[in-house]
């Protein structure tokens, strides 16, 4: 089972999302904020990471970064998803290592395709 860390500290959306997640066959850890999802990074190593861009402590933008500059978690691909939906945020959040960007509210059957893209999964 594929595992998804959600990176997002709006409660109500992050629970949401992550039971879609578990519902569609993905095993799912979330964290409320950038600095909580780097250490959940490191330690959990997930196969795949949504991550929002605006949040407390640490942005979406620099958890990124740090993610990126880790060689044991670089490889982990990042889907941003933000209510940011300018095109500044959107090449922003591309430039800093972010493998895709989604805007809020998110179209979930969007979103499953591309995740499965970047797990190699078969389209159900």
């Amino acid at each position: 089972m594929a595992k998804v860390l959600y990176i997002e500290d709006h409660p109500a959306q992050r629970d949401i999302l992550a039971q879609m997640l578990e519902l569609n066959g993905f095993e799912v850890d979330v964290a409320g904020d950038g600095l909580e999802g780097v250490e959940k990074t490191r330690s959990w190593l997930p196969d795949l990471i949504l991550m929002d861009l605006r949040m407390p402590r640490m942005d979406g933008f620099e958890a990124i970064k740090v993610i990126r500059s880790d060689e044991k978690t670089a490889h982990i691909p990042i889907i941003a998803i933000s209510a940011w939906a300018s095109a500044k945020h959107k090449e922003r959040a591309l430039e800093v290592g972010a493998n895709e960007h989604f805007t809020k509210p998110v179209d979930l059957n969007r979103l499953l395709t591309t995740i499965r893209k970047y797990l190699g999964e078969k389209q159900s």
